[in-house]
Parts: structure tokens; C-alpha cells; sequence
């Protein structure tokens, strides 16, 4: 039986607060952000149309270079329970991003796309979560991780403050 590898590193996470409410945020969003479709996507996989898929991609991901690939509706699922009812995880990236640094280490896939939490914090409030991409990718010593951790430092602030 083999024993898992350990490896620490130090992350950050950042929180912004916004004066609007929740539902204009998650609207704002979905206005700035498109998702790509996954019909599409499998049927460029089918063809073996890279040229094709890469097009798509950087389509979607627009002027702002991100997209959402997915969403966890939290507040859906756990307000019945007693949670907080507007909570939603967002799953936010660029795939062709993801590659340039999944080749060098696949692992970095964990990070890739980012884990990105919108909650309410009150009626004009919106709290925004994420941990910093160039820390988080900072645990590789490879200059990709460092070059690519800060482009998406740079892209996540220029999305809050555009949908803020």
C-alpha cells in the first residue's frame, strides 16, 4: 500500500463585499460571463477538431478571458436545512488557461477553474470568495505558475469590479 504525498503551501483567500444585492450580482454575471455548452464542446471532441474547440473556447471566454464551467446552487440545496439561501458556488476558468499549466503539472487541475463563492450579506450586499489564483498556483516553482497565478489575479479583480 503506498502513503499519500504531503505538500503545504500557503494560500489567501480574498473576500469582497459589494453594495448590491445578490440577485443583481448573480444577474451581473451571468451578463458578463458566458457558459460554454457541453453539446458543442463533445461534438468538436467527436470530430477531433482542436482548431475548432480552441475557437470556441476563446469565443466564450470574450474580452474578460473567463467563463463559467459550472455552478453549485448552495443556498438551493441547503436553505431548507437551515443554510444560508443565498449562497451559490461558481466554477470559473478558461479551459486553454488551465491547459498551459496542466501540462507542466496535471495537478494543478485541483485549482483549475477556480472555486469562485457569491453569499448574500444582507439586502445590498454581496460577498464574493476566492482564494488568490497566484498563491494558490504559487505552489509550483515552474514560471508558468507564477505568470499564470498572476493573470488571474488580474482577470478575478477585473471581474468583480465590472459585474460590481
Amino acid at each position: 500500500m503506498t502513503h499519500p504525498k504531503l505538500i503545504q503551501f500557503s494560500a489567501e483567500r480574498i473576500e469582497w463585499v459589494i453594495d448590491q444585492s445578490f440577485a443583481t450580482t448573480l444577474r451581473r454575471l451571468g451578463s458578463t460571463l458566458k457558459q460554454p455548452r457541453w453539446l458543442k464542446m463533445a461534438l468538436f471532441l467527436r470530430l477531433k477538431s482542436e482548431s475548432k474547440l480552441r475557437l470556441y473556447f476563446n469565443d466564450i471566454a470574450g474580452d474578460v478571458g473567463l467563463m463559467i464551467l459550472g455552478t453549485i446552487p448552495h443556498g438551493r440545496i441547503f436553505s431548507s436545512l437551515g443554510g444560508p439561501p443565498e449562497s451559490q458556488l461558481f466554477l470559473i476558468g478558461n479551459p486553454l488557461i488551465a491547459l498551459t499549466m496542466m501540462r507542466v503539472h496535471p495537478q494543478a487541475g485541483v485549482y483549475a477553474p477556480l472555486r469562485v463563492m457569491f453569499s448574500g450579506a444582507g439586502p445590498n450586499k454581496t460577498t464574493i470568495t476566492y482564494d488568490r489564483p497566484s498563491k494558490v498556483f504559487g505552489q509550483w516553482s515552474e514560471p508558468i505558475f507564477n505568470e499564470t497565478g498572476k493573470l488571474l489575479d488580474g482577470k478575478m479583480e477585473a471581474l468583480i469590479r465590472t459585474i460590481s
